[in-house]
């Protein structure tokens, strides 16, 4: 795939995933809410859907006119270029941000002109935000706490966002069950509940797919070599 079409592979699934928490999760903040909680930690997590929505909104307008972001994209390929040409010496750095952009731009267009898939692939991201929620609150209902479901599904909402900021962890590992048992403690579950609560479900959302995810990338990346060693 070309860079700009896979790059917008990544940003539809992005999209189509905080879609899906984001019902979710005002959803659970008005059931709450309706319930009579009203702390200031609750008001304050309430921003967290609008401020979401507005990122998305954003990202959505920038994806149907990415042209926009050009004369941004060309500056900072411009301060790069040094180490790109130390990278790779014959890089041609002039022309890159359009064509970066017009790849992404038909990519995105063909996607979201693709009913079927698209429906699917939401379905399939609510799919799995929703197993984060039920891990989560099993463990939890394990450990005997009567934790609310709305409580579970804010907190994997947090942790979610969290997860998906672009910082150079591998995992989030650490942040993310800080995140989770900082959240469950704000809503009145035990420190101790809370921290193996969120050790637990990581364990299970984590590390057993970790045998499946890599055995696939191993067998496709020896796929790949092969065809690499055929061309050659």
């Amino acid at each position: 795939m070309q860079l700009g079409e896979s790059t917008s592979t990544v940003v539809l699934h992005r999209i189509l995933y905080v879609l899906g928490f984001i019902a979710t999760t005002a959803f659970a903040l008005f059931a709450l809410l309706s319930e009579g909680m009203t702390s200031f930690s609750l008001l304050g997590l309430a921003s967290i859907p609008f401020v979401t929505i507005a990122g998305l909104a954003v990202l959505l307008y920038l994806s149907f006119d990415p042209k926009k972001i050009a004369p941004i994209l060309n500056r900072v390929l411009k301060f790069a270029s040094p180490i790109i040409k130390l990278i790779q010496k014959e890089a041609v750095i002039d022309g890159k941000a359009d064509q970066f952009l017009t790849e992404y731009h038909t990519g995105f267009r063909k996607m979201i002109s693709s009913k079927p898939p698209l429906i699917l692939s939401f379905l399939a991201s609510l799919g799995d935000w929703n197993c984060s929620v039920a891990i989560l609150w099993i463990v939890l209902i394990s450990l005997d706490t009567n934790a609310s479901l709305w409580v579970v599904m804010i907190t994997i909402s947090i942790g979610k966002m969290i997860q998906m900021t672009p910082i150079a962890i591998p995992g989030m590992i650490g942040v993310y069950e800080t995140a989770i048992t900082t959240i469950l403690v704000l809503f009145a579950v035990p420190v101790s509940i809370a921290a193996s609560a969120a050790i637990l479900s990581r364990l299970v959302t984590v590390w057993l797919e970790l045998p499946i995810t890599g055995f696939a990338a191993y067998h496709y990346g020896f796929k790949l070599l092969g065809k690499g060693n055929l061309q050659a």
